[in-house]
């Protein structure tokens, strides 16, 4: 199975190539390969999709809907870039099909809008392909983790993050860096004081963005949608 996206990229094209399809390494990109795994974690659950919704989030068949853990991909509702191409690539991969379904050990497995959370993985030939890591590495979502621990495989999410941005690939094409803004314990960076979320903080820290998202950070939606 081969996805062709427009404007992701020629890196990150090859790199998509290879998570869906003969599963060979990229020359200095192993973080691609990483979304590839032998084996199914050892709890699982196997379910049937009848919908996707946009590029994190679908609807089993069971009708309860899933919200893949761990990423956050470009709204559809706002039109925003690259939203129409992550869920085109969550559709090819999963609708009408029986996916896989594990959580984050010791997580909450619903949010607080009664969706599941979950690590989401579909069978590729002899191996499976976790969804979630594989949206990052093709530069069609960003590390998200609002909850005060960090995920089972955080670091290795956050290596095929770079690995995207730094290609250019898919949402990170016209990615300039700058300094942003954060707070000493905050999981968000700001792109300047007047967000209505610090006006109570004191002590802001000015960071690069590039360093913020290599932390884990993720872009305050007050003052970047």
């Amino acid at each position: 199975m081969s996805h062709v996206i427009d404007n992701i990229g020629p890196t990150l094209q090859q790199n998509l190539n290879d998570l869906v399809g003969n599963y060979q390494t990229v020359s200095g990109h192993p973080s691609s390969n990483a979304a590839i795994h032998d084996s199914l974690p050892p709890s699982y659950e196997e379910h049937h999709v009848i919908k996707v919704y946009d590029g994190d989030t679908l609807t089993l068949q069971t009708n309860d809907r899933v919200r893949l853990i761990g990423i956050d991909t470009p709204e559809i509702k706002e039109s925003q870039p690259f939203a129409k191409e992550a869920k085109e690539f969550l559709s090819d991969q999963v609708l009408g099909q029986d996916i896989f379904l594990s959580f984050e050990a010791n997580g909450d497995k619903k949010d607080r809008y009664g969706r599941l959370v979950a690590w989401v993985f579909v069978k590729e030939g002899e191996r499976y392909l976790n969804l979630n890591e594989g949206l990052v590495a093709a530069g069609l979502a960003s590390v998200y983790n609002p909850g005060s621990k960090p995920l089972h495989n955080q670091r290795e999410m956050l290596a095929m993050q770079k690995v995207a941005r730094e290609s250019k690939g898919g949402k990170w094409i016209d990615f300039n860096d700058g300094e942003v803004l954060k707070t000493r314990n905050g999981r968000c960076f700001h792109r300047h004081r007047g967000c209505t979320h610090l006006s109570k903080s004191r002590n802001l820290i000015t960071i690069m963005q590039s360093d913020a998202l290599d932390k884990g950070l993720s872009a305050c939606r007050g003052c970047y949608e």
